[in-house]
């Protein structure tokens, strides 16, 4: 269920969109009328639409400013063609996804959407992911998404 939790007037938010967490895809080219053009992947199009319409409610009402902390927990499905105890022990956290996508693609897909929709200025300001940031298996698939203000000396 899509979540938000606002920590006070630091800005801090959690956010749990419930989709299946996807991968940046690589830029498209083609020629038209004779000149070389790039173009978003249909495919990336569509998930960018869908990740930012559970999104759009969580946005604050100004970017925020500054450099800010990102912690990104992606819980992909877990394979119902394994065995039981396989299943039971990546439920567990015991295995981890190392299948697509990979964690930097989905990073950077969930980052360009969170300036897309204008959660901050840019990407850049990401200075830190949080602690447990990283890819696990659930029988809910979903993002979980945490994004704090840098404080100095209070970063893990």
């Amino acid at each position: 269920m899509p979540g938000r939790r606002w920590l006070g007037q630091d800005m801090s938010m959690k956010i749990v969109i419930p989709i299946i967490p996807r991968g940046q895809h690589r830029a498209r080219h083609g020629v038209q009328n004779g000149f070389s053009r790039t173009y978003k992947d249909p495919k990336q199009k569509h998930e960018e639409d869908v990740l930012q319409a559970f999104l759009v409610e969580h946005r604050p009402a100004e970017p925020l400013a500054g450099p800010v902390l990102l912690g990104v927990r992606l819980y992909l499905p877990i394979p119902i063609s394994k065995p039981k105890k396989w299943r039971a022990e990546a439920s567990a956290g015991i295995i981890r996804p190392t299948v697509k996508p990979d964690l930097d693609n989905a990073m950077k897909h969930l980052k360009d959407c969170l300036t897309t929709m204008r959660f901050w200025e840019d990407d850049r300001q990401v200075v830190e992911y949080l602690p447990g940031t990283g890819k696990y298996y659930s029988d809910q698939p979903r993002w979980e998404i945490e994004i704090e203000p840098f404080r100095p000396g209070l970063a893990a």
